[in-house]
């Protein structure tokens, strides 16, 4: 009976390493190349959105130059016209009250109906 134990026990110990060498540790290598496989596969995919994303953003960018270039040449305009209204304002206060009446009723003195 003593020989059966540190028989059976060393059996054991060698059924376990068997059994990590020959079927646990290379299921788990089987599980990590897949998940390599997969991680690889899903770059793949988001480097082609992120390709296109960047398309994307390239035409944005020159939307948004266009739009900027709208918006400062709207601004000069505006700028001219409330150059041009301050300019009118201008005139019309300094002018006296004749030639405001003249201005607004488009009276004309040197007409040839009133002469």
């Amino acid at each position: 009976m003593k020989f059966w134990k540190p028989f059976l026990l060393a059996l054991w110990i060698a059924g376990i390493t068997l059994l990590l060498v020959f079927y646990i540790i290379p299921q788990e290598e089987v599980i990590h190349n897949e998940t390599i496989i997969k991680l690889e596969a899903e770059n793949k995919d988001l480097e082609l959105k992120n390709k296109s994303l960047d398309i994307e953003i390239l035409g944005l960018k020159k939307r948004a130059k266009a739009l900027k270039t709208k918006i400062a040449y709207s601004n000069q305009t505006i700028q001219k016209l409330e150059n041009e209204l301050d300019k009118k304002m201008d005139s019309i206060n300094r002018m006296s009250a004749m030639d405001l009446y003249g201005y607004f009723a488009r009276f004309k003195t040197d007409s040839t109906a009133h002469q």
